[in-house]
């Protein structure tokens, strides 16, 4: 921010920028931005360099091929971005295909688990139906201590041999 050389007040806007273009010993051009402040304190009027930048000559065959160079810069970066949206695309194609293979051997050893529960069920069933049919009631003697009318209380038996 410039300040007055008068009454060392800051001054923020300009009345008016331009642009100064001068050549340097080292064959350097600069173009300076200058802008004329007023102070709003002592009402002083002065010249300050707002901002600098370094230009170079070239000759107009060498702008027109940086100029190509730059068009086809763009392209390639165009097909590249296409590219990379495409490479995008069938990623989350392959991901999808992905899931979906896991899911199907999923559902596949789920349909295994299920057959294998319909059998345990059947089992059961045939065995609640064997029970309900059976000619002994629990709590009443079981025709395996009931041998040749002898009595069980008497006898034990050992079922691993």
């Amino acid at each position: 921010m410039p300040t007055c050389p008068s009454c060392r007040s800051k001054v923020s806007e300009p009345l008016k920028t331009w642009p100064i273009v001068e050549p340097k010993k080292s064959g350097e051009i600069v173009e300076s931005t200058v802008g004329i402040y007023r102070c709003t304190k002592c009402k002083a009027k002065f010249p300050f360099v707002v901002g600098k930048q370094g230009l170079r000559l070239i000759e107009s065959n060498k702008l027109e091929e940086l100029h190509d160079t730059i068009k086809k810069m763009s392209k390639v970066k165009q097909d590249l971005t296409e590219k990379v949206d495409q490479l995008e695309q069938e990623k989350m194609v392959a991901e999808e295909s992905l899931v979906l293979t896991r899911l199907e051997g999923k559902a596949e050893n789920l349909k295994v688990e299920v057959s294998l529960l319909r059998e345990v069920k059947r089992e059961l069933e045939g065995m609640i139906k064997y029970l309900e049919h059976a000619p002994f009631q629990f709590g009443a003697k079981s025709p395996y201590n009931q041998i040749e009318g002898s009595n069980s209380a008497h006898h034990s038996y050992d079922m691993n041999t």
